[in-house]
């Protein structure tokens, strides 16, 4: 099969996991990304070069980054020239469908008579304009299909195009460690990792804990406008001296933080204008055998699986039960850090993704043929 995947994710050279796997199950493909990006953290801006290597050719489009609501707009003559020049069998945009970049890719497919499926990431309603609108309308009625990282996403996507074949595939896959090791000791060291704000629960946390007996240590890995009314919160309930804070960090930071904990929680909250989309955090950590704690906001309760445990939102007592509960049982941890790396294994490595995604593509190509 040859695939065109359009995307602004794979400008970083270090998201192209799942692109190298497609090309190991024997996919030819070509991403087209922006000319240009600025790495998470960074304001610094940097041009994205043309490449070929591991069967995955690289081909930047130019953008203007001036477009009203930082919805930048992809040239459509280089995409329909790509196109041309490649001529896939199918094209998957990973651009939301109300984006220019989405109208730009389907525009181009549709002129060229290329079968395209659309991506989706976002699963609340969001109002963004007439024009917007318009675009999602247009791009999803012209798919042949829509693939969504969670269910909400599917749902959403499907609300008002109910006929179009759908599935659920993840976006990129998760890195997964040559290998673990867990140790069986007393006390509890829990991680959080995420931004600091009010939706990702950290001040669930910290009240939970307050009434868990015996040795017991918070983690913190993140930063955000929440971080100092956390720490007088930590300040007041007495629990200050048991919390590190250690601000954001990058990736090679973040790995050797991993092989301290023994927990990871994410106690998010669902608001009207929030939820959790894909809990990237969660994933890691039981790619790295820790165990989860987590609500069931959101895309939560199906990332995590058996590999932890779902407790309700804003629930403290049964957040609190449930540390206590992995306190006094090191073994149920390293039970559920087992289930979780399997899972991950099973469902969410980019060898796996790609499976998941080629499949995607075959019955849409089977579909509209």
């Amino acid at each position: 099969m040859r695939a065109i995947i359009v995307s602004r994710v794979y400008a970083d050279p270090a998201s192209r996991g799942k692109l190298r796997a497609l090309a190991g199950q024997g996919v030819a493909l070509a991403a087209a990304v922006p000319d240009r990006w600025t790495p998470l953290g960074l304001q610094l801006e940097q041009k994205t070069s043309y490449g070929d290597e591991g069967g995955v050719r690289t081909v930047p489009i130019p953008v203007s980054s001036g477009a009203p609501g930082g919805d930048p707009s992809w040239s459509g003559s280089d995409l329909r020239r790509l196109f041309t020049d490649f001529r896939p069998d199918v094209v998957q945009i990973e651009e939301e469908p109300w984006s220019r970049a989405a109208a730009a890719a389907a525009r181009a497919a549709r002129r060229l008579r290329i079968p395209y499926v659309v991506l989706v990431r976002e699963s609340l309603p969001a109002g963004h304009g007439i024009a917007a609108g318009f675009r999602r309308g247009r791009v999803l009625k012209g798919a042949g299909g829509v693939a969504g990282v969670n269910e909400a996403a599917v749902r959403l996507a499907l609300r008002r195009h109910p006929a179009l074949m759908s599935a659920l595939v993840p976006q990129v896959g998760v890195a997964l460690p040559a290998s673990v090791e867990r140790s069986v000791h007393p006390g509890l060291t829990i991680g959080f990792l995420g931004r600091l704000i009010p939706e990702k629960g950290l001040d669930l946390l910290f009240r939970a804990c307050v009434k868990v007996i015996g040795r017991w240590s918070i983690t913190v890995v993140g930063s955000g406008p929440a971080q100092e009314e956390l720490e007088e919160l930590a300040e007041r309930l007495g629990i200050a001296g048991r919390v590190t804070w250690l601000g954001a960090l990058p990736r090679q930071r973040v790995d050797e933080v991993w092989r301290r904990l023994d927990v990871v929680v994410a106690p998010s909250r669902t608001t009207p204008r929030w939820v959790e989309i894909v809990p990237r955090a969660p994933l890691e950590a039981m790619a790295h055998g820790i165990p989860v704690l987590a609500s069931d906001s959101g895309a939560l309760p199906a990332a995590v699986g058996a590999g932890g445990i779902i407790v309700p939102e804003e629930d403290v007592v049964a957040l609190g039960s449930a540390l206590q509960r992995l306190h006094d049982d090191p073994a149920e941890r390293i039970r559920l850090g087992t289930l979780g790396r399997q899972r991950i294994m099973d469902q969410y490595t980019d060898a796996a993704v790609a499976t998941r995604t080629l499949q995607f593509w075959r019955s849409a190509v089977s579909a509209t043929a």
